[in-house]
């Protein structure tokens, strides 16, 4: 990798083998043109990035600041979780730090910290508009600020885990039925400028109608016509919410573990 220098002088924390990089585009590269990377990394967090092997390290934002993430083989993974505490040292990072490794390399992280509980999600994108769906003619804007509450309440009952809220910026739109708020979908950018789909709900009672699909794809669409791309986040255990997605053309390229870490 051009541009790259090796890290790990002994008693600096960090281990050989260590590249260190420097640029999102470079990152992009190092990564395979991953997706996350691409679309979810804002860029100025990739000033500074590590590769071992075929794995990056590299941080990205969360709800409640900076965390890191690590993508690639499992030795090259090995090494930079290996490397971690001087690495986050070396950006001012505190403990516990939050990190995220794709789930089937979890094991890793155990091995090396102290591990708080955390929670399993899974990132899906999509480039192409989804088709059009009949019941998308009742998809509406929704006044998230005007019907706060309601949302609120609604969001509360019918998807407590949404993890965005009315009034913090998304474009919000929704679907009322017998003069009751029944569907809703929020989408807001990425610090990285993508667009994101959040904050997802169906009324029980409703369901099997196909309000979820219509409302989703409705916003998608959107998105995908504006920016030329969509993502969202979906918590791994909500398997109805995966085969929507993947109907509406959603592609999940990682299944991540995410962990608050501390040192042993």
């Amino acid at each position: 990798m051009s541009g790259g220098r090796r890290t790990g002088a002994v008693g600096s924390g960090l281990v050989d083998g260590i590249v260190e990089g420097h640029g999102h585009a470079a990152l992009v590269d190092a990564s395979g043109g991953h997706g996350f990377v691409r679309w979810d990394v804002p860029p100025e967090l990739a000033d500074a990035w590590w590769r071992a092997g075929d794995a990056v390290l590299f941080r990205r934002l969360r709800r409640r600041g900076v965390a890191f993430a690590a993508l690639g083989d499992a030795s090259g993974v090995a090494a930079l979780l290996d490397a971690l505490p001087g690495l986050a040292e070396r950006r001012g990072a505190t403990w516990p730090l939050g990190l995220s490794v794709p789930r089937h390399l979890e094991p890793l992280v155990h091995e090396r910290f102290e591990v708080d509980p955390g929670g399993d999600w899974d990132w899906f994108v999509t480039t192409s508009e989804p088709p059009a769906f009949a019941p998308e003619a009742l998809v509406r804007p929704l006044d998230d600020l005007a019907r706060h509450e309601e949302v609120t309440a609604f969001l509360a009952e019918h998807s407590p885990t949404a993890d965005t809220a009315p009034g913090e910026g998304e474009s919000w739109w929704g679907v009322d039925l017998d003069g009751r708020l029944v569907a809703t979908a929020a989408v807001g950018l990425l610090a990285s400028g993508a667009p994101s789909v959040s904050s997802v709900a169906v009324d029980a009672s409703v369901r099997g109608r196909g309000l979820g699909r219509a409302v989703v794809g409705a916003v998608t669409r959107r998105a995908v016509a504006d920016h030329g791309v969509c993502t969202l986040g979906m918590y791994a255990h909500n398997t109805v919410a995966r085969g929507l997605y993947a109907a509406l053309g959603y592609t999940s390229e990682v299944s991540w573990a995410s962990r608050s870490v501390r040192l042993p």
